[in-house]
């Protein structure tokens, strides 16, 4: 699909989504001004139910609610995966959505970078330095956040934003159009 009519599904489906998030952005080719686009990917932080003692829920919440009842309707057409952290939807417009989903522990930053691509810029990012990535290879990256420690119990790194973990891995802002897998040494 060209960017253009892609870009306006697109802008619609923000639309749609943000009463129900916290934060909610395009990503993949279409963020990275791509003239052929071959599926729509969103980046959706939900507005989280909190539980008795005031943490976050882990089950559905009313994203999860809103996104079936569009399915019901055929505004969101087909739905091919539903889990609580990705989605998969064949739209009616003929073109699939791919819908990511940040819930704690994961961080809006680390999925955001890797759901923007491409996919060799994503890998290159998350993989260790020793094995010719840019994270440093004392970190992983665990249920869509970094971690530091390797194994055992491992601390999350605070990443809210893109440029966090960017700064993390030594790299100053890339713009996504500009975004080229490199190689790093320790």
């Amino acid at each position: 699909m060209k960017y253009t009519a892609a870009k306006g599904i697109a802008d619609g489906l923000l639309q749609d989504l943000a009463p129900y998030c916290e934060r909610v952005e395009i990503a993949g080719s279409i963020r990275r001004g791509k003239a052929e686009v071959g599926d729509i990917e969103i980046v959706a932080e939900p507005v989280l139910s909190l539980d008795l003692f005031g943490a976050p829920s882990p089950g559905p919440c009313a994203l999860d609610g809103a996104i079936a009842g569009m399915v019901r309707s055929g505004y969101l057409g087909e739905a091919i995966k539903n889990g609580l952290r990705y989605k998969q939807l064949a739209l009616p417009q003929g073109i699939k959505l791919d819908l990511f989903i940040v819930r704690p522990p994961a961080q809006w930053g680390v999925i955001f970078a890797i759901r923007t691509g491409p996919a060799d810029f994503s890998r290159w990012l998350v993989t260790q330095r020793k094995l010719g990535g840019a994270l440093p290879s004392y970190c992983r990256v665990k249920d869509g956040g970094v971690h530091h420690g390797l194994t055992g119990k491992s601390t999350p790194v605070p990443m809210p934003e893109e440029i966090d973990l960017f700064n993390f891995v030594g790299l100053d802002w890339l713009a996504p159009e500009n975004r080229k897998p490199t190689r790093i040494t320790q």
